[in-house]
């Protein structure tokens, strides 16, 4: 039973009402009605704060990190959406600071104005409650502070509900990550030890396994996450001239990596270190505190997985109680798999999907392969070939071959991993040449099979269990997971392997391969610990993270190079100079605030 004050009452937190930018939320109650009692005091404050989450979680910061990474697009698919082009330009790093779909910016600078206000309310009231709610508000600020010190760099700190977030003048980077650390070190004695991934008071909330998990990625990533991205080239000396289109980490360049990592230093719980000993002593705090590996992969993602003792964090959802909502799965999917009555009828996109890139990290290589071969992860994570079909026991049309019988035909709806392109209308030529190569598709005329390529390319979202019982689509009820511990072991494991302790990190990483029944690895360096976090984590808005500390994220790729076609409203790929590694601040927030310098590059 999930219900809890923190959900169960949550429509009533609509006495904090929405605000802008440059606005002060205002209650639409009067202040004596709003605070009359504790649970009010709870509702009409923190978690008002918290409802904004869901939000930013489900599109805002997954797609910021997800589809700029070698890990997923959205191909052009003939009339399906393209969205202007944006989500193919962040895959091809040509952002910019007038695309749509950057609302990052303003989603956390309008959930820092709530938490703002709700700290300065919850400081005119003399209880002892009211300052537990103080110090959890503050520690949430800082973890939205930790995603706009990484996607943006220098970015104003503010932290009344006096201040303008419009008149604000930004604080450098590095000011502004210690600001971060210095919040979350100053508020963890006072933060509940409770897990916040489980049913109860403090489900969904910053406790202190949260800020010891954010302070772990903080720590980890530190080495970059200082670097002032309003500098010219600022991110080349990092980033390496490697552009040879192997997408694989130098062992090199993550030595010199590695001794700006020993260069940083950050003091947790009083103790100095650099970030290296600070990455492991938070992960072993996450162990102290009970957190380990699931016996099943699948727990972590399953209807009830509130019950995870994996999962450090997640965002409670459902369609009666949390209606927090996401929508990764029907993005994904091919409109007559969600559409399909045992799928309930509900509608999907027929949109992002896994590159073949990590297809192949899986062990993918031809169509419809014996999966024994295969990282067991890659089906965990993906519907792939002909799982939809023998889930459902029903063979559906392609969504363009519609006057095939698909009963006999083998134009049926299925998953191609290996078929996906940036976009098909520029691609058929190169797509119809490769049919004789196809195993199953001789019977298909050319027209029919580059059709069918169309619709069905890419391996599509799996990861959470589908929820056969909610009544929309967008509020299944598995909780939305942010951290988990798998993430946390491998940055463990990272960070010894970089002290030189390759041993306890070899053994790290076969943890987490033995529990899908994978065999021990007897060796392992960077691109090993790379490849092992992606095939663990895909999906989970890691990679860009990982792709920046490893030095490749703007590499070709087999997916995009120089040439690659490219829907007509994108542009197409060019060797990048690295100042993608942060988001441009958005042209409307550069004309509302004067003070804003925008990044290199942009």
């Amino acid at each position: 039973m999930k219900k809890y004050i923190f959900g169960s009452l949550l429509l009533a937190a609509g006495m904090l009402t929405a605000c802008s930018l440059d606005e002060n939320p205002e209650s639409s109650f009067s202040e004596e009605e709003a605070m009359k009692s504790e649970t009010l005091v709870y509702l009409n404050t923190v978690a008002a704060v918290y409802n904004e989450l869901g939000n930013l979680q489900n599109t805002t910061l997954a797609d910021a990190s997800n589809f700029v990474s070698d890990e997923f697009f959205v191909p052009g698919r003939l009339g399906d959406w393209v969205d202007g082009g944006v989500p193919q330009n962040k895959f091809t790093h040509n952002i910019l600071p007038s695309h749509g779909g950057q609302a990052g910016w303003s989603n956390l600078f309008a959930t820092i104005a709530k938490a703002n206000s709700a700290i300065a309310k919850l400081g005119e009231i003399n209880s002892s409650a009211a300052n537990d709610y103080i110090f959890e508000l503050r520690a949430y600020r800082a973890f939205l502070y930790y995603h706009l010190v990484d996607l943006y760099g220098n970015v104003p700190v503010v932290t009344s509900p006096e201040q303008s977030t419009a008149e604000t003048a930004p604080t450098a980077r590095p000011e502004v990550f210690k600001f971060v650390v210095k919040e979350l070190t100053e508020c963890l004695p006072h933060l509940s030890t409770a897990m916040a991934q489980k049913s109860g008071t403090y489900f969904g909330r910053m406790t202190q396994p949260v800020a010891y998990m954010v302070l772990a990625k903080l720590a980890l990533n530190a080495s970059w996450m200082q670097l002032d991205p309003t500098q010219a080239n600022w991110s080349k000396d990092y980033m390496g001239a490697d552009m040879t289109g192997k997408n694989t980490v130098s062992e090199d360049k993550a030595t010199q990596i590695t001794e700006l990592m020993k260069a940083q230093s950050l003091t947790i719980d009083g103790q100095t270190m650099n970030s290296l000993d600070a990455t492991i002593y938070c992960v072993n705090k996450l162990e102290d505190l009970g957190y380990s590996l699931s016996p099943s992969y699948q727990e972590n993602f399953a209807v009830t997985n509130e019950n995870s003792v994996e999962n450090i964090w997640t965002i409670p959802n459902d369609a009666v109680t949390y209606k927090r909502g996401w929508d990764h799965q029907r993005r994904s999917w091919h409109y007559n798999h969600a559409g399909h009555p045992a799928y309930k009828g509900f509608s999907s996109w027929n949109g992002p999907c896994a590159t073949t890139w990590l297809a192949k990290q899986y062990g993918y290589t031809e169509d419809r392969q014996d999966l024994s071969t295969c990282d067991p992860r890659f089906e965990m994570n993906f519907y792939i070939d002909r799982d939809y079909v023998n889930e459902t026991g029903a063979r559906v049309t392609d969504g363009f071959n519609n006057g095939v019988d698909v009963s006999k035909s083998e134009l049926a709806l299925e998953y191609m991993p290996l078929w996906s392109v940036v976009d098909m209308s520029n691609s058929e030529a190169a797509i119809k040449a490769k049919q004789a190569a196809a195993k199953y598709y001789g019977e298909a005329t050319p027209d029919e099979f580059f059709q069918h390529v169309v619709k069905s390319a890419g391996a599509r979202f799996r990861k959470y269990a589908f929820d056969f019982g909610t009544s929309n689509a967008s509020y299944p009820g598995n909780d939305l997971v942010v951290f988990r511990f798998a993430d946390a072991k491998m940055m463990r494991a990272e960070a010894e392997y970089r002290k030189g302790d390759k041993g306890t990190a070899l053994s790290e990483i076969n943890d987490v391969r033995a529990r899908v029944g994978l065999e021990p690895l007897t060796d392992i360096n960077m691109q090993v610990i790379s490849e092992e976090r992606q095939k663990e984590l895909a999906w989970e808005g890691t990679r860009r993270q990982d792709m920046i500390r490893y030095a490749i994220l703007n590499q070709p790729t087999p997916d995009r190079y120089v040439g690659v076609p490219v829907n007509g409203s994108a542009s197409a790929y060019s060797l990048p100079d690295g100042h993608t590694y942060v988001w441009p601040i958005p042209a409307d927030q550069m004309a509302l605030n004067t003070n804003l310098k925008q990044a290199w590059g942009y």
